[in-house]
């Protein structure tokens, strides 16, 4: 590893980045997934999601993205088991995961940040530390945070190699092989649902947690229509599912969600244009993650978003 720490520079010389800070913790990010691959329990199928798994897809984000989501998918045999015995299974996973960091020889449990877990470890996050040889970015965590997740996946994974930004431009280096992915279709809705969603509950709720840097998501949407275009009819129908799929999770926080959905993901949608607060995030917490040529700014961002979000959404 030392000698692939030498090329961090020149990588983040080559990319245009402007802190090695982001090289090596994108680099740590791959390593941590290769920990992650060998755990194979047998109720569940470990998925890797959202912004990193995106721009490891042929998306070409251009942006660092520091977290690791692995949805955790149940086979049908685990949801045959009893409410008890399924909490118990879910918890056990989620102490293998925590035993093989705290083994690690390069990774550890980061004590100076709260663990997460929620609905009967449903969903947890766990922060992750990771060696740190250059001076932080100020838009980066000092932690990589792994979000786990039980769910159902809107379709089929797809099955990736998984590059770091190190090995992809120089070939030094072994990549991710074979991870099972969420698809860019189904990752795309996820997108637009949370960041509606979350949106919208704030209105109601101001002081539910707020995750500033969710405006990411409405970058990352500009990228994929940029590439793929917009395809309505799939995209409308994960969206109707990942609807029906918040509803039953967070339904209890929002019940004007559960009543109206659609006007309630437009109420978010529209409060994203009307608060400058988000604009002043998408500048803080998203320009200076994105590297080389692809500087976009947040007008041309939330236009699209608006416009994929209104072609999908149908009362």
């Amino acid at each position: 590893m030392p000698e692939l720490t030498s090329l961090f520079p020149d990588v983040a010389n080559a990319l245009d980045i402007e802190s090695v800070a982001i090289v090596e913790k994108d680099y740590f990010v791959v390593n941590l997934l290769k920990l992650l691959k060998e755990i194979k329990p047998e109720t569940h199928t470990l998925v890797f999601a959202g912004g990193t798994a995106l721009s490891k897809a042929g998306i070409s984000l251009n942006r660092m993205s520091e977290d690791i989501d692995i949805k955790l998918v149940p086979t049908e045999n685990f949801m045959q088991n009893g409410r008890d015995r399924r909490r118990k299974i879910r918890k056990e996973i989620v102490q293998i995961i925590t035993d093989v960091l705290h083994n690690s020889d390069i990774f550890s449990l980061d004590n100076e940040n709260a663990r997460i877990t929620r609905d009967e470890y449903r969903y947890n996050e766990i922060p992750v530390r990771y060696p740190q040889t250059f001076a932080q970015a100020p838009c980066l965590r000092p932690f990589i945070k792994l979000e786990l997740m039980e769910t159902t996946l809107l379709e089929h994974p797809e099955s990736r190699d998984i590059y770091s930004l190190v090995t992809e431009l120089t070939g030094n280096g072994t990549p991710v092989t074979a991870f099972p992915c969420a698809t860019i279709l189904s990752t795309q809705a996820e997108k637009l649902i949370s960041m509606m969603r979350r949106t919208a509950i704030l209105l109601r709720n101001p002081e539910q947690q707020d995750d500033e840097s969710l405006v990411r998501h409405i970058y990352d949407n500009y990228c994929i229509v940029r590439e793929k275009g917009v395809n309505v009819p799939v995209l409308k129908n994960f969206v109707q599912i990942c609807i029906q799929q918040d509803i039953e999770r967070y339904g209890n926080q929002h019940p004007q969600f559960c009543n109206s959905p659609v006007d309630e993901l437009k109420k978010g949608l529209d409060a994203l244009r009307d608060d400058p607060v988000h604009k002043l995030r998408f500048q803080r917490f998203v320009k200076p993650m994105v590297f080389g040529n692809t500087q976009i700014d947040w007008e041309e961002a939330y236009s699209c978003f608006r416009q994929t979000a209104l072609s999908v959404l149908t009362d």
